[in-house]
């Protein structure tokens, strides 16, 4: 009988999580190079956020502040890497940062499918 109460509070339990992901934007930062990149940052709703030196293989994974439609840049020692737009909800962003990226040439940042991953599996690997 005590199955019949744990397994909907299992599956309501591994649900929230994941619709917050439909109700936030969030981004991901990775440094795919075998480098540390200093001075990694992204800039939303007008505020500069640091992530600060992500070493080789790292990532940084952060929710976007929701103010409605915005532009997202993401920067790393100073230089603009790329820029896409973004909104409160349903904007998933993948930057893969390497040493030899050009400036803005938008090569570096995707939209990811908030359907096809997880919020746990994103948020943790």
């Amino acid at each position: 009988m005590r199955w019949l109460i744990r397994i909907p509070i299992t599956g309501i339990l591994l649900l929230l999580p994941n619709l917050t992901w439909l109700w936030t934007s969030t981004v991901k930062i990775s440094n795919d190079s075998d480098a540390p990149i200093d001075a990694v940052e992204f800039r939303a709703c007008g505020k500069t956020r640091s992530i600060g030196r992500l070493g080789p293989g790292h990532s940084a994974f952060r929710l976007l502040p929701s103010c409605g439609d915005d532009t997202l840049d993401i920067l790393a020692g100073g230089s603009l890497i790329c820029r896409l737009y973004v909104e409160g909800e349903l904007y998933h962003v993948d930057a893969s940062l390497e040493p030899d990226l050009k400036p803005d040439d938008g090569s570096a940042c995707s939209y990811d499918d908030p359907i096809s991953t997880l919020f746990l599996a994103k948020a943790l690997w």
